[in-house]
C-alpha cells in the first residue's frame, strides 16, 4: 500500500519539466519535436518540454554541459566532443544522411571539391564541419589547401564575393538562390562515398543515469512527433508559422519540408537509428586532422549501452520481493520452499532451452537473410552467408577460398577498389555502393560497409563485408531518366546532361552540338498500322543510335517521335557528318509489314551561353527547314 501511495501521488503524475535546445532558428528543421508537442506525445510520456531556439553567443553542446538545457540537437560533430573528453550521449538520429553541403555560385565555375584549393571556405569549425572534413579527407585535401572563413550565417554572403564556397543546408539555403534565381552548384559528400548522420537527439551522461526513464520516454515521442510531421507537412508548416517566431515564408518552409523528408527516410530505415561504426570514422577522421587527442575515446556515445543489463536487475528485484513474501508467508512449509525451487530450475531450463532455440533461430535468419562474407587480410574469402551465395549465384564451395576480387565488374574505375583497400588496410571502415557482377552474368547493385576483424587481442585478422542488395533502387533510379520504351535519356537526363556538358564546355573552351529529328510521316505509320507498329519504329531507331553514335554521345527521346543527340567535344561539321551517318542507317531499317521510314534533322552548335530551350529552338528551326525542301535531309543552323 506505502509503495502504491508514493508511486501514483500528486507529485509522481506530475510532468518533468525538461528543455530541449535547438541548433538553429525555428524551421521544418525541427518538425518533429513541434508536432510532439502540439499533438501530446510529450505529455502522454509525463514531460513538459520547453523548445529554444538557437543561442546566438553558446552551441546546443556547451548548453547541455552546463545544465541550461536538458536535451540537445547537434550533428556528427558530437564525436568530437566525446573524443575531447566531453561526457555526452547520442540518444538518437533524425536524419540518415547529412544535409550539411558546400554551395558555389555557378558563375564561379568551382564544380568539385578539388577546385577549392586555395580557395576561401566559409563553414563553422568544430560543430556542423564533421561531414565536410571527412570529404576533404578523402580527397586528400588538408586545412593548408583552404581558407577558412567564420560562418556569418548570412545567405547573402556567397553573392558579395568575400568568399569562394560556404556551408549550407541542402534543405535550406538553396531556395534563397532558387528564389533570386542565381544559378549555384552543389559539393555533396554523398557523391564523395561521405555519409553521416545529420540532427542527433543528445544528453549529458550524468543526466541520462539519473533519469532513464525520463529519456526513453523523450526518445519515444519525439520519434513518434517526427513520423507525424513526415505525414503532414503542410498542416506543420501552418503551425510552425501561425505559432513560431521564423522568418521563412510559407513556400520556403514546404521547399524544407519535402527535402527534409528525403534525408529522414522513416519508409527505408527505422527513424532514429544509427550505426556506432560511423561514429568510429569521423573520430578517425578528427585524430587523422590532428583536431582531438590521439588516444581519445567515444566509449559511452551510444546511449544502448546504459540500459545493458536493467532487465536482469529488475527481475533480481521482483525476484527477491517475491521471495521476501513468499518466506514471510510459508516460513513453517519448508517442503512447499522446496517445490517451488523444484519448480523454478524447471522453468529456468524451459527457458535456457528456449532462448538456445531462440538463438539458433536467429543465426540462422542472419545467414539466410543478411549478405555478409569474411576476408583474409591477403583478400581471400574465408566465409560468406546464404544470402552471399543467393545473391552472386555462387555456392559456399565455390566461394570460399578464392579471391573476393573475383566479383570486381568491368566497368568500375579501378580506382574505386584502389581507395577501398587503402581505407581498410588503414584499419577504417568503408562504406559506398558498389556494382557486382552474378554468376550467370547479370549486374547487381550493393550498398556495403567493410570494417576490419580482430582477433581476442585487438590484432587485425582479416575483414568483415556486409551488404544490402539496392539493386531494385537503382533500377528506380535508371527509370526516373530513361524513356520506357526506348531506353534511351528522357527529358530530365537530357536537361541535367546538357547542364554537364556545357558547364564542361564553357571551362574548357570546347565545342558543343546538339541534334534534334523526328521521324517522317510518323502518324501515317500509327494511323495505318497501329501504335504497336509504331513502337516498333521507335525501338528500331533507338538500336540505330547506339550504334552510329560514339560512347561519349548523349542519345535521348524527347517526346513523341522527337529525338535529342547531344554532343560534347563536337562543333556543327562533325554534328552534322555524325546526323548524316544517323539518317543514312535510318533509311536501311527494314520491319517485316511495315514501309521503311526516313527522318528529317537539325542541327546547331551551342554558342557558350544560351540555356538548352534556346538551343533546341535553334536546332527545330534547322529541323523545320529540313521538313520544307523535302525531309529526309540534315539542316544546319548557322
Amino acid at each position: 500500500m506505502l509503495l502504491c501511495l508514493i508511486t501514483f501521488s500528486p507529485a509522481a503524475l506530475a510532468a518533468d519539466k525538461v528543455v530541449l535546445q535547438l541548433k538553429w532558428k525555428h524551421q521544418f528543421q525541427f518538425a518533429g519535436f513541434y508536432a510532439a508537442l502540439k499533438e501530446g506525445y510529450f505529455a502522454e510520456e509525463g514531460i513538459d518540454v520547453d523548445i529554444r531556439e538557437v543561442d546566438t553567443e553558446r552551441s546546443a553542446t556547451d548548453i547541455v554541459l552546463s545544465g541550461d538545457a536538458h536535451f540537445g540537437i547537434a550533428d556528427s560533430s558530437l564525436v568530437l566532443s566525446r573524443l575531447e573528453g566531453r561526457p555526452l550521449v547520442v540518444v538518437a538520429a533524425i536524419f540518415q544522411h547529412s544535409p550539411m553541403v558546400l554551395i558555389t555560385l555557378e558563375s564561379s565555375g568551382i564544380l568539385s571539391p578539388l577546385e577549392l584549393k586555395n580557395k576561401k571556405i566559409m563553414y563553422q569549425r568544430n560543430i556542423d564541419d564533421a561531414v565536410l572534413l571527412a570529404m576533404f579527407t578523402e580527397l586528400g585535401l588538408t586545412d593548408e589547401d583552404h581558407t577558412h572563413i567564420a560562418h556569418s550565417f548570412r545567405d547573402d554572403a556567397l553573392i558579395s564575393g568575400d568568399i569562394d564556397a560556404m556551408s549550407a543546408y541542402i534543405t535550406d539555403q538553396p531556395f534563397y538562390f532558387k528564389e533570386r534565381g542565381i544559378p549555384i552548384n552543389i559539393l555533396s559528400p554523398a557523391n564523395y562515398g561521405i555519409d553521416f548522420y545529420g540532427d542527433m537527439i543528445f544528453v549529458e551522461e550524468s543526466y541520462l543515469r539519473e533519469n532513464k526513464e525520463q529519456v526513453l520516454a523523450f526518445r519515444r515521442a519525439s520519434l513518434k512527433g517526427w513520423l507525424y510531421a513526415i505525414g503532414h507537412q503542410e498542416e506543420m508548416v501552418d503551425w510552425i508559422l501561425n505559432n513560431l517566431k521564423t522568418d521563412k515564408s510559407r513556400e520556403h518552409l514546404l521547399y524544407e519540408a519535402e527535402r527534409t523528408a528525403r534525408l529522414i527516410q522513416p519508409e527505408l530505415v527505422e527513424l532514429g537509428y544509427f550505426s556506432a561504426n560511423r561514429f568510429l570514422r569521423i573520430a578517425d577522421i578528427y585524430k587523422s586532422l590532428g583536431l582531438a587527442p590521439i588516444n581519445g575515446e567515444i566509449e559511452g556515445i551510444d546511449y544502448v549501452t546504459y540500459y545493458a543489463g536493467e532487465d536482469a536487475h529488475l527481475r533480481w528485484i521482483y525476484s527477491s520481493i517475491l521471495v521476501l513474501v513468499t518466506l514471510s508467508i510459508l516460513a513453517l512449509v519448508l517442503w512447499v520452499i522446496n517445490q517451488r525451487l523444484k519448480r523454478e530450475v524447471v522453468l529456468r531450463t524451459l527457458k535456457f532451452e528456449e532462448a538456445n532455440y531462440s538463438l539458433t533461430r536467429y543465426l540462422q535468419m542472419l545467414n539466410k537473410y543478411v549478405v555478409s562474407c569474411s576476408i583474409t587480410k591477403d583478400g581471400i574469402i574465408s566465409e560468406v552467408s546464404k544470402a552471399y551465395c543467393d545473391l552472386s549465384g555462387y555456392s559456399s564451395d565455390e566461394l570460399v577460398g578464392k579471391p573476393h576480387s573475383m566479383f570486381r565488374h568491368p566497368e568500375v574505375p579501378t580506382d574505386v577498389y584502389r581507395t577501398i583497400w587503402r581505407t581498410i588496410k588503414q584499419n577504417k571502415v568503408w562504406s559506398g555502393e558498389l556494382l557486382h557482377r552474378n554468376k550467370l552474368g547479370y549486374d547487381y547493385w550493393v550498398s556495403s560497409e567493410i570494417e576490419p576483424h580482430r582477433d581476442m587481442y585487438g590484432t587485425v585478422i582479416g575483414y568483415t563485408e556486409v551488404s544490402a542488395d539496392i539493386t531494385d533502387q537503382k533500377k528506380i533510379e535508371s527509370m526516373s531518366l530513361t524513356d520506357s520504351l526506348t531506353g534511351l535519356a528522357n527529358r530530365r537526363q537530357l536537361d541535367d546532361a546538357f547542364q554537364q556538358s556545357s558547364a564542361l564546355a564553357k571551362r574548357y573552351t570546347r565545342p558543343l552540338s546538339i541534334v534534334i529529328f523526328d521521324i517522317d510521316y510518323f502518324k501515317t505509320v500509327n494511323d495505318t498500322y497501329g501504335h504497336l507498329a509504331g513502337d516498333k519504329v521507335l525501338k528500331s531507331i533507338a538500336d540505330v543510335l547506339g550504334s552510329t553514335t560514339r560512347r561519349g554521345d548523349i542519345r535521348g527521346r524527347w517526346g513523341g517521335d522527337e529525338f535529342v543527340l547531344i554532343f560534347p567535344e563536337t562543333d556543327i561539321n562533325n554534328a552534322q557528318r555524325v546526323a548524316e551517318t544517323v539518317r543514312i542507317a535510318v533509311c536501311d531499317i527494314v520491319i517485316d509489314g511495315l514501309p521503311r521510314q526516313h527522318c528529317s534533322f537539325g542541327v546547331a552548335q551551342w554558342d557558350n551561353a544560351e540555356n538548352l530551350d534556346k538551343l533546341l529552338e535553334r536546332a527545330d528551326s534547322a529541323l523545320y527547314r529540313a521538313k520544307e525542301k523535302g525531309r529526309n535531309r540534315v539542316e544546319v543552323c548557322l
